[in-house]
C-alpha cells in the first residue's frame, strides 16, 4: 500500500512541475546568465533555463528506463509462459537463451541497435529491454522450479487440471508479485544503463536530451560553470536515489 502512494505521490509531482515548468526556450542573450530566482540553477550555452532543462532532460532519461524495463518486463513474461506451457525442451531453450544474452553487454546491444536502425531513444530502449530481460528470464525460471513445488499445484496436476487453468487461476497471483518486485529491482540499474548510454552520445537528437547526455555536454564546463555540468549528476542522483528507496521499501514491506 505504501508503495502505491509513493509512485502516486511521484507522479503528481511530475505532473505539476510540467505544468509550471515549460519546455525550455532559446534565447541567445542569456546564454550563460548568472544564477538568480527566476534561473537558479543559471541558463545553459544556448540561454534556456536549467531548472527547466534539468526536467525535461530526467523526464527524457526516466522514459528511457522505463520503457526499457517496461519491454524486458514483457519479454520475460512471455518467456515464462512460454516455459510452463511448453514441454521441458521449451523450458531448457529459453533458459540458455537468457543464459547466452546475460554475456552481452547493453553498450554493445544499443551499438548494434544503433548500426542497423541509428542511434537513438529506441536504441537504447531495445538494448535495456533484451540485456534486463534475460536476468530477469533467468530468475523467474527459478521461481517458476519453486511453483512446481507447491502443494496446490501438485495436487491441482494430479486431479487433472491443464497447465493454462493452473497458470490463471493459480500462478498468475505470485506472478504479478513477482513482476512488481522486479520492475522495481531492475529499475535503478535501468536508469543508470540509459544515463549511460545517453553519456556515449547513443540518445535521440531530440532538443532536449536525457540527463547523461547533459553530463557529457557540459563536462568542459565544471571549471568555469560548475552550476552547468554538476547538475545533471546531481538530478540523476536525486532520481536514482528515490528509486533504491523504492526498491527497499518493495522489497522488506
Amino acid at each position: 500500500m505504501k508503495t502505491k502512494i509513493y509512485i502516486i505521490s511521484f507522479l503528481l509531482i511530475i505532473f505539476f512541475l510540467s505544468i509550471f515548468l515549460p519546455y525550455p526556450a532559446q534565447n541567445i542573450e542569456e546564454a550563460y546568465c548568472s544564477l538568480s530566482l527566476s534561473a537558479i540553477l543559471g541558463c545553459s550555452p544556448l540561454g534556456e533555463n536549467m531548472i527547466s532543462v534539468i526536467f525535461w532532460g530526467a523526464w527524457q532519461t526516466i522514459i528511457t528506463a522505463v520503457s526499457g524495463r517496461l519491454l524486458a518486463s514483457f519479454l520475460s513474461l512471455a518467456g515464462f509462459v512460454a516455459a510452463y506451457m511448453g514441454r521441458k525442451i521449451t523450458f531448457d531453450a529459453v533458459s540458455r537463451l537468457s543464459e547466452a544474452l546475460m554475456t552481452i553487454p547493453s553498450l554493445m546491444l544499443a551499438l548494434s541497435f544503433g548500426f542497423l536502425w541509428g542511434a537513438g531513444q529506441a536504441a537504447m530502449i531495445l538494448a535495456i529491454g533484451i540485456s534486463e530481460w534475460a536476468f530477469s528470464q533467468k530468475w523467474l525460471l527459478g521461481r517458476l522450479k519453486e511453483y512446481n513445488r507447491f502443494l496446490f499445484i501438485e495436487v491441482s496436476v494430479s486431479s487433472g487440471a491443464g497447465r493454462f487453468h493452473i497458470l490463471k487461476e493459480h500462478l498468475s497471483l505470485f506472478l504479478s508479485k513477482d513482476m512488481l518486485f522486479l520492475f522495481f529491482i531492475y529499475f535503478p540499474t535501468s536508469l543508470l544503463t540509459a544515463a549511460a548510454l545517453e553519456f556515449l552520445g547513443l540518445s535521440s537528437a531530440d532538443k532536449i536530451s536525457g540527463l547523461g547526455y547533459q553530463t557529457a555536454a557540459y563536462k568542459d564546463l565544471i571549471m568555469l560553470h560548475p552550476n552547468l555540468s554538476l547538475a545533471p549528476v546531481l538530478a540523476l542522483l536525486l532520481i536514482v536515489s528515490g528509486a533504491l528507496y523504492l526498491k527497499i521499501k518493495l522489497k522488506f514491506n
